[in-house]
């Protein structure tokens, strides 16, 4: 018995199996497992993820299903939930055993747009643990919880200031560390040493990872040069903007000229907004025949920081 595999004109693989008498029996073979497949845009639940990026940020990702909202109009009133305010709620829930929706140590409100489906959220304090919750803020300020996400622990952002003093003062180690680092202190006894590596870890506590890297040599080596503590701060801030609407559920939509997808005749989308730059965002709506057409232009502005 002989097999011939041998495909049609859609693509489609047989395997045609042979027998002496020359009758042939056709079977199908399944799809090839290596083809690719699509990823799909929801997966039928109601759910929300928080995932940590960094010391200051924190991604949020979610589902809320069309029954889900169905059920909560159902429970509060389509009107209620129309004039409340969509937010995310981030819980610091460090140290919490367990936690039931109001023992959190603080927490945060945030606006959000549940067709984003994700978010970048910044962590009010490195090193603590959050949690997320998606939900309604009504005009009374009660909050409609809608789903709930995981916790999550952020990494912390800074030096440990943990110091091990059962470590063994050794003068000659010491002396060639500072040597190495550009301070001649080699007069210096022990404890005096250790007062000026306290000392220049502080300043590196005090200064950006970056700025420690390209001008740790610009430093002071005299300790009375060196900046207190409030006068020595930085600060670093970005800014995005979001455009939602919506449109006829049978309206062609453009933003900038490219066509988006309209979810139930919804759509949003996020723009990053550099310092001194200007966005300007045409959104048209135009019929399938395109003979009926409205727009309405957005244009930002951000100012340069000085």
């Amino acid at each position: 018995m002989g097999e011939k595999i041998s495909t049609n004109n859609q693509g489609e693989v047989f395997i045609m199996t042979q027998n002496l008498s020359s009758s042939a029996l056709v079977k199908p073979l399944a799809k090839d497992i290596h083809a690719e497949a699509d990823i799909p845009s929801g997966y039928g639940k109601t759910e929300s993820f928080l995932l940590p990026k960094d010391p200051a940020w924190m991604f949020l990702f979610w589902e809320i299903t069309p029954n889900t909202l169905d059920y909560l109009k159902s429970q509060y009133g389509e009107e209620t939930l129309k004039a409340a305010r969509t937010v995310i709620r981030l819980h610091d829930v460090t140290g919490v055993e367990f936690f039931d929706g109001k023992n959190s140590v603080q927490y945060y409100d945030m606006p959000v747009i549940f067709e984003a489906r994700s978010w970048y959220i910044n962590a009010p304090q490195s090193g603590r643990t959050y949690l997320a919750d998606l939900g309604y803020v009504t005009a009374d300020g009660k909050f409609i919880l809608v789903s709930r996400s995981n916790s999550t622990p952020v990494p912390p952002g800074k030096v440990s200031d943990i110091i091990d003093d059962k470590w063994m003062v050794v003068e000659g180690d010491f002396q060639k560390l500072l040597k190495l680092s550009g301070a001649d202190y080699i007069g210096l006894g022990a404890s005096e040493l250790m007062h000026v590596i306290g000392q220049r870890w502080k300043l590196t506590e005090l200064t950006p990872s970056g700025a420690a890297k390209s001008s740790w040599s610009s430093f002071a080596l005299h300790l009375d040069k060196v900046q207190s503590e409030d006068e020595d701060i930085w600060l670093n801030a970005d800014c995005e903007i979001i455009i939602y609407g919506s449109a006829s559920k049978n309206a062609i939509v453009s933003i900038n000229g490219k066509d988006i997808e309209l979810k139930e005749g919804k759509f949003s989308i996020r723009q990053h907004l550099p310092a001194g730059s200007v966005v300007d965002l045409p959104i048209k709506a135009r019929n399938a025949k395109g003979d009926k057409t409205r727009q309405i232009n957005i244009k930002a502005l951000r100012e340069q920081g000085k």
